[in-house]
């Protein structure tokens, strides 16, 4: 299974993991800990014994040590500690009960010299299921004093604490988990937002910006940085535009007088052979061609200043559209589809009059003109109090995934396309009257079963 590559997955998962680990290690720090602190406690615990009843042999004798391991056993469990008086040959003096530590003997190691009591350490009997930790040590001339104390209370504890590690561990692998996501989520929003953005500008919204707010002083200089990009990038656009603008503003009257030469040469001239007036007439063709292609790229200059300069008016959109399906019904049935008009009454935009009929102009032209014979042109507009939309539907050849963000630059026409006569300008000029109106275009597209076009205007009230 491949796990997700994004930014907030890996660092949730690295602080899980940071998390967990560092919680395993405290919780394995915190078992031996206490189960050293335990074991230190068992030790002193006998070490105080072994003191106690040295000073009691020493001021009040053997008897009354006897006596006192007795009221011990009474007062405490002999199923938990055992007592025995020692001689240093291993003979046994006196004993508790000790029918409760049965190979008690057989578990002894080989006795050892009162030079290297006092002696600790840990034994396993059959008749005990817990382990019995025991000590030898010397509390008068040749007498040993031999304790063992069960540490099953220990036991049990560090046993409650295991469980309690293990309930612990189960809880907070998903609570770290569900708090690693937020942290991550939260890390990489400003970083989303960029994104966001950067993903709007790709499509050509050059005028937005990112606005960052609480997201940390790299995220804030990243999306400084960005934004710089971004005022850079649309002015070395602007400038490319005007340069595009001048060019084709200059180009365009040459271009006129070599295609008004050429056709006066074609005209006037009548001893020119065949070849000769093919190449004039192709000249002439092909001026026109630039002609219309610079004329398009000024069109959209003129339509963007136009649009800029705040001389717009409340526009009867509704009427626009029926004058532009009647206009273009005689073509649809010359080619015979089926142009299909509905239009909500009194749709009002603030804009452009001529600029918005050659918006409809240039999309039923299209849709038209990419639809084979017998297929279907629909054209809807319906409005509120806030948006007008347009929907110019068409059962045509269709756009290509690969094309669909292509359409709307300048020059762009898709292998399906180039067959007919045009010259990528058309969708240029809708994009740039929609946007200058302040609405926003869209289409889907499915190759061999047509297109559609989406465009949102802003409505307003006429009083």
């Amino acid at each position: 299974m491949k796990l997700p590559g994004t930014l907030s997955f890996r660092l949730m998962l690295w602080y899980t993991t940071a998390f967990v680990l560092f919680l395993v290690l405290s919780l394995i720090t915190a078992y031996f800990s206490m189960n050293s602190v335990l074991n230190y406690r068992i030790d002193e615990d006998l070490h105080e014994d072994i003191l106690e009843f040295r000073e009691l042999y020493t001021s009040e004798g053997l008897r009354r040590v006897q006596t006192e391991i007795q009221r011990e056993i009474k007062s405490g469990n002999a199923d938990n500690i055992f007592f025995r008086l020692l001689t240093l040959d291993g003979k046994v003096i006196f004993s508790s009960d000790l029918s409760s530590w049965k190979n008690l003997t057989s578990n002894e190691q080989p006795f050892i010299s009162a030079s290297t009591l006092p002696a600790l350490e840990t034994i396993s009997l059959e008749s005990k299921e817990s382990s019995t930790r025991i000590i030898y040590d010397v509390i008068g001339p040749d007498i040993i004093l031999h304790i063992g104390e069960s540490v099953e209370e220990k036991e049990e504890l560090m046993a409650i604490f295991f469980t309690l590690f293990i309930t612990l561990f189960v809880v907070a692998l998903p609570a770290a988990s569900f708090i690693g996501w937020l942290m991550s989520h939260k890390a990489v929003r400003g970083i989303k937002e960029i994104s966001q953005i950067a993903a709007n500008i790709q499509g050509g919204h050059l005028d937005q910006r990112v606005i960052v707010s609480q997201h940390g002083d790299e995220i804030k200089q990243l999306a400084d940085t960005f934004n710089a990009m971004l005022d850079r990038i649309k002015d070395l656009v602007i400038e490319l535009q005007e340069m595009t603008d001048n060019i084709a503003h200059d180009l365009r009257s040459p271009l006129a007088r070599i295609r008004a030469l050429s056709e006066g040469v074609l005209c006037s001239d009548k001893s020119l052979g065949d070849e000769s007036r093919a190449a004039i007439s192709s000249t002439i063709e092909e001026s026109d061609h630039l002609l219309q292609m610079i004329n398009a790229t000024l069109d959209i200059a003129d339509a963007r200043a136009g649009l800029a300069d705040g001389s717009n008016t409340p526009v009867n959109i509704s009427q626009l559209a029926v004058d532009a399906c009647e206009l273009f019904e005689a073509l649809a049935e010359q080619k015979h589809v089926k142009l299909r008009c509905i239009i909500d009454i009194d749709c009002i935009v603030q804009g452009n009059n001529h600029y918005l009929q050659r918006m409809y102009a240039n999309l039923l032209d299209n849709a038209i003109k990419y639809t084979p014979e017998n297929g279907e042109v629909n054209v809807s507009l319906t409005c509120n109090d806030n948006s007008t939309i347009i929907v110019v539907e068409d059962t045509g050849i269709g756009i290509p995934k690969s094309d669909l963000d292509k359409i709307f630059d300048r020059f762009f026409r898709s292998d399906q396309s180039r067959s007919l006569q045009g010259c990528g300008m058309g969708l240029s000029f809708v994009q740039a009257v929609v946007e200058g109106h302040g609405g926003n275009i869209h289409v889907d597209s499915t190759l061999g079963r047509g297109s559609s076009f989406t465009i949102n205007l802003p409505s307003i009230r006429v009083s």
